[in-house]
């Protein structure tokens, strides 16, 4: 009787909410709902192999439906919460949690659903734990003195909350890629165009690649003839704030948008609307031609106007926040027919995290945003950290500097606070996950049915996966000894390029040969290959011999240093495979493991510091700094929380080219960037994202700057 009231209680509430929900639920989501079906079964419990569609499913049918969808991810997850969104919260959301969805849990906030027990917000994740990825997402700002960058990282390692918010009407666009905003749209414009590469008589390159308008689409490869040739429909315009949303090359999850929009706030100027209705009445008039066009979507119909001109067609609509203009259908319809994609309102933490960047006198700033894999971690985190009032606190420290040298492409120096979680993080092993021990066959009745040799060769694995099981455990414990020995509270970083590779021989060039054929065969097998490490001619990250020549210094514990020191004789060689080699360093010792490959760790101990390197050149650099030998950052005095001295001609090419080897070598969709298919379309997809960033970075030449925290996350001026 209890559980046929709990039933008939759940059938109330569902009866309830199916009443309720008749005109809330978004129209694509009941599109996409009548597009599911069921399967009954008879009195003697077979099945009947006739479709039950959604709209003649009984309530309990539906209901399981939703839960079957929720446990599937992606569009069928959305609709189903956009059903379940109006039930009764407290039905359905310890079932949904089970998910462990991070969509789910912002889902059950906006609802405003309380977890019972002492923290009613337990189920938006832990406040301080970083979690992968760390970056989520990059801004860059033109101001009158200059360019400033932006970083916003997790938010556990974040100082301060901002309060800025997006303009209105702004947040019903979909999550772009690429988010621009213009003070003054021509001007704006041609700062972007030139910052890129527009202006530069070099035909090659990245940077260029955005100038053609290879994947920047409205912004350069349709206003760029209105830049040099005025049209007298949008000079009005041209002085007007602009926002500017891309959304580059079609991706899986980005709901197949591919174009950019443009949204300018406020009323059209009158004299557009005045050309405009001048083209209506003279369609043989000469210049711009236009028509409205009625679009049809998910629940509501609308008309656009269609303006084309010497750079395309311009799709437009007026509305009442301010006017849109898209280069292609997509990105419109998905603002007027909203789907399953994410909007820009859905990210109100991460805009205002962005957007807190933006100051008085910023003339451009260019965000790029992780939409592609992107989803509500960063936002519940930020909500779980102001629901708290947490706070990370951030302290500089000068004598870190000392182990940043001035001799490389780029040398930073981090204070204490963030500095501590985020090695902790690097640190951290995620993956505890046992390892697969071998099984007998059902069919074997125990081992029973296999011969001796069978039984044997069983039993060998058994002791082999039981060693290795002993190894990975005993090396995470000295991992951790090791950790703990380091004082965190301040890291420093050099990178100088690349480490010149190992010539290859002919076993390496028909490996070569070999990837080349199966990447057109099989390229996620060859993907593969290259993950495992099974490809004998890489020996880096993503080419032959491809290794940055990069090193870490952290200061250790003084009571610690004898306990550290064995323990990296202990560690590292168990790490890497390779010849353990040594040599005087001073007073001190240099540590490397000689592999055939480009990459050669090294390490050594100066002054109570462990520097840790890709290669013997990068910790020999980082080690002068530290015995006096060799200029650093401590030469000047700063009290910013990070220090960086960067040559910007040199680390802009070099990260091109790791930007660039990291696309070829890739078939998967990566965070931001994601599948490339080809050299030209991994330099277009990098020039469209990355391309602005290395080219302000180019432009600064050898330049000091000092990062802060703020609002809008980790800030560089320059100095």
């Amino acid at each position: 009787m209890r559980r046929l009231a709990q039933g008939l209680c759940v059938l109330a509430v569902l009866a309830s909410g199916a009443a309720r929900s008749q005109g809330t639920v978004p129209p694509w989501a009941q599109e996409r709902a009548q597009r599911w079906s069921t399967y009954r079964t008879d009195a003697r419990g077979q099945r009947i192999w006739q479709a039950v569609p959604f709209a003649r499913m009984t309530q309990a049918e539906q209901w399981d439906q939703f839960m079957q969808h929720l446990k599937q991810g992606g569009e069928s997850r959305r609709v189903a919460l956009a059903f379940l969104g109006q039930q009764t919260v407290s039905v359905w959301a310890e079932e949904a949690l089970k998910t462990r969805d991070p969509e789910v849990a912002l889902a059950l906030y906006r609802l405003g659903y309380r977890q019972p027990g002492a923290d009613p917000f337990a189920y938006l994740g832990s406040p301080d734990r970083v979690e992968r990825p760390w970056t989520h997402g990059l801004g860059l700002h033109l101001d009158r003195t200059g360019w400033r960058f932006q970083w916003i990282p997790s938010p556990a390692l974040f100082t301060q909350s901002g309060t800025a918010g997006l303009p209105k009407g702004l947040g019903q666009a979909a999550q772009p890629g690429v988010l621009i905003h213009l003070k003054q749209l021509r001007p704006g414009l041609e700062k972007l165009v030139a910052l890129s590469g527009g202006g530069s008589p070099d035909p090659r390159g990245v940077l260029q690649a955005l100038a053609q308008g290879s994947r920047a689409g409205f912004a350069v490869r349709h206003l760029e003839p209105w830049l040099k040739q005025a049209s007298p429909a949008l000079e009005p315009l041209a002085n007007r704030e602009a926002w500017v949303l891309h959304y580059g090359t079609t991706r899986d999850g980005a709901g197949g948008i591919q174009g950019t929009l443009v949204f300018i706030p406020g009323d059209l100027p009158a004299r557009t609307q005045l050309m405009m209705a001048l083209l209506r009445l003279n369609p043989l008039s000469a210049g711009a031609r236009t028509r409205v066009e009625k679009w049809t979507g998910p629940g509501a119909s609308t008309e656009v106007q269609q303006l084309r001109g010497s750079g395309g067609v311009f799709h437009l609509i007026q509305m009442a926040e301010g006017t849109w203009i898209s280069d292609r259908e997509a990105p419109l319809r998905a603002l007027l027919f909203p789907g399953p994609v994410p909007t820009l309102g859905e990210r109100q933490e991460w805009t205002r995290v962005a957007l807190s960047a933006m100051a008085a006198d910023t003339e451009l700033s260019f965000w790029l945003a992780p939409r592609i894999g992107a989803d509500a971690t960063f936002e519940n985190q930020a909500l779980r950290r102001r629901l708290a009032n947490s706070q990370q606190g951030t302290w500089p420290n000068p004598f870190v500097a000392k182990a940043a040298p001035r001799t490389g492409a780029m040398a930073v120096a981090l204070g204490a606070g963030p500095t501590e979680k985020l090695v902790e993080a690097i640190l951290r092993v995620d993956d505890a996950r046992d390892l697969p021990t071998p099984q007998y066959p059902v069919f074997t009745n125990g081992g029973q049915a296999l011969t001796p040799e069978q039984r044997k060769g069983i039993k060998d694995a058994d002791v082999r996966a039981e060693e290795a099981l002993r190894q990975r455990t005993a090396l995470r414990q000295d991992a951790a000894a090791l950790q703990a020995c380091l004082d965190l509270r301040g890291a420093a970083l050099l990178w100088n390029g690349w480490v010149s590779a190992p010539p290859l021989g002919p076993k390496e060039k028909a490996s070569l040969v070999e990837l080349a054929k199966l990447r057109r065969e099989d390229p996620w097998r060859a993907m593969q290959l290259q993950q495992e490490g099974k490809v004998s001619a890489f020996g880096g990250f993503g080419e032959p011999g491809m290794a940055p020549s990069l090193a870490l210094a952290i200061p250790v514990q003084p009571a610690r240093r004898v306990q550290a020191e064995n323990l990296l004789k202990k560690v590292l060689p168990r790490l890497f495979q390779g010849q353990n080699q040594k040599q005087a360093l001073g007073a001190a010792e240099l540590h490397r493991i000689l592999t055939a490959q480009a990459f050669r760790p090294a390490w050594t101990l100066v002054a109570d510091t462990l520097v840790l390197g890709t290669d013997e050149a990068a910790v020999k650099a980082v080690a002068a700094g530290l015995l006096g030998q060799a200029p650093t950052l401590a030469d000047t005095d700063s009290r910013a929380w990070a220090r960086m001295e960067v040559d910007g001609a040199r680390a802009s090419a070099e990260l091109e080219n790791l930007l660039l080897a990291f696309l070829r070598s890739r078939t998967g969709s990566g965070w931001w960037i994601g599948e490339a298919g080809s050299q030209d379309e991994s330099a277009a997809e990098l020039a469209m994202s990355l391309g602005p960033f290395l080219g302000a970075l180019k432009a600064l030449g050898p330049v000091r700057l000092e990062w802060n925290w703020t609002a809008g996350g980790l800030e560089g001026r320059p100095r």
